[in-house]
C-alpha cells in the first residue's frame, strides 16, 4: 500500500515520511512500518537516537492552538515555557481525544554543566573526567530489604540531586586539594539552545498545537479542550493569559450552519414551487412532508455505513432536496387521477393501484439519479474522502423518498385528498406557461430539422468551449484566516529571521480587515516536525466582518510583502496547509522535483528551473530549496596525531559532540518536574574556534592534548539538507498560482522545462504539489463519468426496451453540459472535483424527464394514437411535471449559488454547473428533445417498411 517514500536529513536529525494508500488500514500500515523500522535501527550508526515513529496524529490532525502570553514583570520566558510544559500541557493531555500537545516558543529550562576549558586546563581537569564525575552524581537505586524483627524495611539510595548547589559540590579529580564541578564549569539553570520561537503582538510568547488522535472527532475534542482550557485558565499566575488563536471546531461549525442554512433554504423554495404549480394544497403539503421525512429516514440509513453530518453530507442533501419530490410528485398526481369520482370504500383501493401503475417508472427514474452516483465511491484519495458522503447523502436521500412515495403518501393521499374538489389540476401560472408553450412546441415540430440544427451548432461549440475552461483541484475554503508561511535564507539565523518577520507583522497588521497575527518560527527543541528555523507559518486571522475577498486580499497581502528584503512567502489557509502537506509534504500549488546523484548539479539545475518558471504568467511565490551554500566549521580528525596519542578519531569526535552539542546524561527532578542535564562548553566560548581548539582532550596515557592538535578546523560551505524521494536524491522548485488555472499553468511549465532545461544523463523531473493530486482527480473523475454515463444507458434500456430511444435521452446529456460549461464560463469557474461531481449529478436529472416522456408518448401510441400526436399531447401533458423537476432542481441549489455562506465555497461549483445545466437541459426536453425522437422514430419506420 506505499506510494510513496520521501526523507529530509537536516543537521543533526532526519525526517522519514513514508505515505500509503488513502484507504490503506491506518494502524496496520503504522505496524508494519515499525516492524521494518526496527529492522534498519540496527544498521544506524553509533550515537544516532533510537528511530521513533510519530504518535498515532499528524498535520490533518492539528485541531486547537492556543498562546500563553505573560504581562512585562510577571514570569520570564523560561518560568512561562515551565507553565506551559508541566502546567497547561499535562492538564490537556488527559483530555480525552487528544494524541499531543507540542509546545514552541518560550526558553526550555535546562540543568547545564557549562565547561570552562582555561579553567579545565588549569587543573589539568579532561573533558572525561567531568562526564565520569556527572555519571555518578545524579543517580537513585533501590538498595534491597533488611528486616527487624517483624518488619521488613526497603532500602532506597537516594543520590539525585536536588539542584544546582548539589552539582557544584560534585568531585571531578580527587587529590590533595580535589577539583570540584564548581571549580572547571559553570553549573546553572539555563535555556536549552532553540530553534525555533512564537510571537505574537504582545512580544515573544509560548504557543500549543494540540494534536487529536487518529479518527476522533474534531467538534466533540475541541469542546473538551475549551473546558479544560477554562479550568486551567482559572489556575494561571497574575499577569498570564491563555489567547485561543485557532480552533478547528469553529471552522467546521461555521461551515456546517452556512450549509445547513442553505439545505433549509432550499426546502423553503422547493415547497413554494410545490403549492405554486401543483395547485392543489393538500397534495402540496403531503409532498412537502416527504422532505424532512425523507432527510430523516437517509439520516437512519446513513449511521450504520458511519457517514456523519458534515459539509458534503449537506452538500448531498441541497443536491436531493430537490430530487426526492419527484417520486411523491409523480404519485400523488396519478392517485388525484385516480380519485375521481372515487367513493369512501373505494379510495384505499384505487390509491393503491395509482401507486403500483407508477412505481416501475418513478422505481427506474430514482435508480438514475443513485447509479450517477454510485461511481463517486471509487473515488480515491483526499477527493474521495470529501465525496464519498455527499454521494451516500444523495443515495440514502433519494433511497427514503422512493420509499416513501411507494408507502406514506399513498396512504397519506387516500386519507386527505377529497377526489371530487380536489382533481383539478393545473393552476394559473401553468396554464399561462401552457399557453406560451404550446405554439412554441408547434412550430419546432413543424421545423424539425431546423430546430436540430440549430441544437447541434449551439451544443457543439460550447462543448468544444469546456477545453477553455481552466483545471484546478479542489475550491479553496474560506477559513477567515490565512496561513503565510515565510523562508528565509539557509543561513540566516535565528534572531535575524525573527527580526525580519517582524517587519512582515507590522505589515500585515496594517490590513483594516486582519484581527489578529500570531507566529511561529522554526521548530520545538522536541518535535516531530523538524522544520527548519528559516521557515516561520504567520497566522493571520481576519475580522468577521470584511469588504475583500480572500482573492483580493491574497493580492494585496503580497504586493505589501514584496518590499521585505530576503523574504519568500506562500500564502495558503490553515486546514489548506495541513491537508496539502499530508497529501504530499508541501503546501505549494506546483513543486517541480529534480532528482539525481550530485547535490551540486541538482542546485544548478534547480536554479535554472526557477528562471525558466519565472517567466510563467500566473506563476507566484517562486522559491527553490536551497541545498548548499550554509557556512560550515568544518573539523577534520588528524589521524597521525590521533595515533601519537592512543585515540581513535572517534573519540575525538564524541568529545567534540559533547562539548559543543551537549549531551544529556540524566534528568534534574524538582518536585514532579523533570529537567534535563546536559553538558556543553559555555556560550561565549562555543562562539569561539580558539576556545574550541583549546578544549583539553584525555590521551591514553593520561595527558591532556588540546582539540586543535588532534584536527584541523576550517571554514567552509556545506550543505543545508538532503532531500530523497524514488530511491534518489531531489530537489524542488515551489510554486503559487495566482489568476490562472492551476492545469493551465502548470502544462506551460511542463512545456517549458521539457524545451529549455538540458537533464544530463541520470537526472530526471517530476511535477508534483497540489497538481499532481488534481490531475489524479481528473482521472478518476472522467472514469466516474463514463461509468455513470453506461449505467445510465443500462437503466435506459431496462425501463425502456429499445436502444433507439435509449440513445435519444442519453443526447439531453450534451445540451445539459451546455448550460454548466456556460455557466463556469460566465462565472470565472474551473473544472475542479466539485464541479465535475455537479456534472455527474447532472446526468441523472437530465435524462429523467426525457425518460418520462417517451414512456408517456410510448403509452399514448398503445392506446391508438398517432405518434405525432401522442408526441406532442405527451410534451403538453409533462409541462408541469417538467417544470416542478427543474424547478424544485434549481431552487434547492439557489442559495448554495447566491447566498455566501460559510462553508459553501467547496459546493458552490457543484451548484454553478448544476443549475446551469438544468436551465439549458429543460429547455432542450420541451423544444428539441420531442424533434429527436421524431426523427428516430421516423428512421425506425422507414426500416420497417424497407
Amino acid at each position: 500500500g506505499v506510494t510513496r517514500v520521501r526523507s529530509t536529513a537536516q543537521l543533526g536529525v532526519a525526517q522519514l515520511t513514508v505515505e500509503f494508500d488513502p484507504d490503506a488500514d491506518y494502524h496496520r500500515s503504522r505496524q508494519l512500518v515499525a516492524e521494518r523500522v526496527a529492522q534498519a535501527a540496527a544498521q544506524l550508526p553509533p550515537g544516532s537516537g533510537a528511530p521513533l515513529l510519530s504518535s498515532l496524529s499528524g498535520r490533518l490532525n492539528e485541531v486547537f492552538e492556543f498562546t500563553l502570553e505573560a504581562e512585562p514583570g510577571t514570569l520570564d520566558l523560561m518560568s512561562l515555557r515551565d507553565l506551559a510544559e508541566f502546567e497547561v500541557r499535562s492538564r490537556l493531555l488527559a483530555v480525552p481525544g487528544v494524541a499531543a500537545v507540542e509546545t514552541l516558543g518560550g526558553h526550555l529550562r535546562q540543568f547545564q554543566v557549562q565547561l570552562d576549558p582555561e579553567r579545565m586546563a588549569a587543573r589539568g581537569v579532561s573533558l572525561d573526567a567531568v562526564v565520569h564525575a556527572l555519571e555518578g552524581a545524579n543517580e537513585n537505586a533501590a538498595a534491597g530489604f533488611l528486616t527487624r524483627g517483624s518488619t521488613e524495611w526497603s532500602v532506597r539510595a537516594v543520590g539525585r540531586a536536588a539542584g544546582v548547589d548539589d552539582l557544584r559540590r560534585t568531585v571531578v579529580t580527587r587529590g590533595i586539594a580535589p577539583v570540584l564541578l564548581a571549580d572547571v564549569a559553570d553549573v546553572v539553570e539555563a535555556p536549552a539552545p532553540r530553534r525555533g520561537l512564537a510571537h505574537r503582538l504582545a512580544g515573544e510568547v509560548v504557543s500549543c498545537r494540540i494534536s487529536k488522535q487518529f479518527g476522533a472527532d474534531t467538534v466533540s475534542v475541541a469542546a473538551a479542550i475549551r473546558d479544560a482550557i477554562d479550568q486551567v485558565r482559572r489556575t494561571l499566575p497574575k499577569g498570564v493569559t491563555l489567547r485561543v488563536v485557532y480552533d478547528q471546531s469553529q471552522l467546521v461549525g461555521t461551515a456546517l450552519g452556512g450549509v445547513g442554512r442553505a439545505v433549509l433554504l432550499g426546502g423553503v423554495f422547493v415547497a413554494a414551487v410545490l403549492f405554486a404549480l401543483l395547485g392543489n394544497a393538500r397534495a402540496a403539503a403531503i409532498v412537502t412532508l416527504t422532505i424532512p421525512l425523507s432527510v430523516a429516514l437517509s439520516g437512519l440509513l446513513l449511521r450504520p455505513l458511519g457517514v456523519g453530518i458534515n459539509t458534503m453530507t449537506l452538500g448531498g442533501l441541497a443536491i436531493a432536496v430537490g430530487l426526492l419530490v419527484d417520486a411523491a410528485i409523480i404519485v400523488t398526481e396519478n392517485v388525484l387521477h385516480r380519485l375521481a369520482g372515487a367513493g369512501a370504500d373505494e379510495r384505499r383501493a384505487r390509491a393503491l393501484a395509482a401507486a403500483i401503475e407508477v412505481g416501475r417508472p418513478i422505481a427506474f427514474a430514482t435508480l438514475i439519479v443513485v447509479a450517477v452516483f454510485l461511481p463517486l465511491f471509487g473515488m480515491g484519495g483526499i477527493e474521495g474522502r470529501m465525496y464519498r458522503p455527499l454521494a451516500a447523502a444523495v443515495v440514502a436521500t433519494m433511497a427514503a423518498s422512493l420509499a416513501l412515495a411507494l408507502t406514506l403518501v399513498p396512504v397519506a393521499s387516500a386519507l386527505w385528498l377529497r377526489p371530487a374538489r380536489e382533481a383539478a389540476t393545473d393552476t394559473w401560472l401553468v396554464r399561462r406557461v401552457k399557453a406560451v408553450y404550446a405554439p412554441l412546441l408547434d412550430a419546432s415540430l413543424r421545423h424539425a430539422g431546423r430546430v436540430r440544427a440549430a441544437t447541434l451548432l449551439v451544443t457543439l461549440p460550447c462543448l468544444a468551449a469546456a477545453f477553455a475552461v481552466g483545471r484546478d483541484f479542489m475550491p479553496r475554503l474560506d477559513e477567515g484566516a490565512f496561513l503565510i508561511q515565510t523562508l528565509l535564507p539557509p543561513e540566516a539565523s535565528l534572531a535575524e529571521v525573527d527580526r525580519l518577520n517582524h517587519r512582515v507583522e507590522d505589515i500585515l497588521r496594517e490590513f483594516p480587515e486582519v484581527e489578529d497575527v500570531v507566529r511561529r518560527t522554526g521548530r520545538a527543541e522536541r518535535t516531530e516536525d523538524p522544520m527548519p528555523h528559516t521557515v516561520s507559518d504567520v497566522l493571520v486571522v481576519f475580522k468577521p466582518e470584511r469588504e475583500r475577498s480572500l482573492e483580493a486580499l491574497e493580492v494585496a497581502m503580497r504586493e505589501a510583502l514584496e518590499p521585505v528584503p530576503g523574504v519568500s512567502v506562500l500564502f495558503t489557509t490553515p486546514l489548506g496547509m495541513r491537508i496539502d502537506e499530508g497529501l504530499g509534504g508541501t503546501p505549494a500549488d506546483i513543486a517541480v522535483r529534480i532528482f539525481g546523484p550530485d547535490l551540486d548539479v541538482l542546485a544548478k539545475l534547480a536554479a535554472r528551473a526557477q528562471a525558466v518558471m519565472s517567466g510563467v504568467d500566473g506563476i507566484a511565490d517562486l522559491r527553490a530549496e536551497k541545498l548548499t551554500g550554509v557556512p560550515q566549521l568544518r573539523v577534520v580528525v588528524d589521524r597521525d596525531a590521533a595515533v601519537r596519542v592512543g585515540l581513535t578519531p572517534g573519540e575525538v569526535v564524541r568529545a567534540l559532540r559533547v562539548a559543543l552539542v551537549g549531551e544529556e546524561f540524566s534528568q534534574v527532578w524538582v518536585g514532579q518536574r523533570r529537567f534535563d542535564l546536559v553538558i556543553r562548553v559555555r556560550d561565549e566560548r562555543r562562539d569561539d574556534p580558539a576556545a574550541i581548539r583549546a578544549l583539553p582532550v584525555d590521551a591514553h596515557d593520561g595527558v591532556k592534548v588540546p582539540l586543535g592538535q588532534l584536527a584541523a578546523i576550517e571554514e567552509t560551505l556545506g550543505p543545508v539538507a538532503i532531500r530523497r524521494e524514488a530511491g534518489s536524491r531531489r530537489l524542488a522548485v515551489e510554486a503559487s498560482v495566482s489568476g490562472r488555472d492551476l492545469a493551465g499553468v502548470a502544462a506551460e511549465v511542463r512545456a517549458k522545462l521539457a524545451r529549455d532545461l538540458m537533464l544530463p544523463t541520470g537526472y530526471f523531473v517530476e511535477i508534483g504539489g497540489r497538481v499532481e493530486h488534481q490531475a489524479r482527480a481528473m482521472r478518476s473523475l472522467v472514469a466516474a463519468c463514463a461509468v455513470a454515463v453506461i449505467a445510465v444507458f443500462v437503466l435506459l434500456y431496462l425501463a425502456l426496451g429499445r436502444v433507439a430511444e435509449s440513445l435519444v435521452i442519453l443526447a439531453t446529456l450534451p445540451d445539459a453540459f451546455v448550460g454548466g460549461i456556460l455557466a463556469l464560463l460566465v462565472s470565472g469557474g474551473t473544472w475542479n472535483v466539485s464541479s465535475l461531481v455537479g456534472l455527474i449529478g447532472l446526468f441523472g436529472i437530465a435524462v429523467q424527464n426525457g425518460l418520462v416522456l417517451v414512456a408517456q408518448t410510448r403509452g399514448l401510441c398503445a392506446e391508438g394514437r398517432p405518434f405525432e400526436e401522442a408526441l406532442r399531447e405527451a410534451s403538453l401533458g409533462r409541462v408541469r411535471p417538467k417544470l416542478m423537476t427543474a424547478a424544485a432542481a434549481v431552487l434547492g441549489l439557489l442559495p448554495l449559488l447566491v447566498f455566501p455562506f460559510h462553508g459553501t465555497e467547496i459546493e458552490r461549483p457543484l451548484a454553478v454547473v448544476m443549475v446551469g445545466g438544468l436551465l439549458t437541459s429543460t429547455l432542450f426536453t420541451l423544444l428539441a428533445l420531442p424533434t429527436f425522437y421524431l426523427f428516430v422514430h421516423q428512421l425506425q419506420e422507414r426500416g420497417t417498411r424497407s
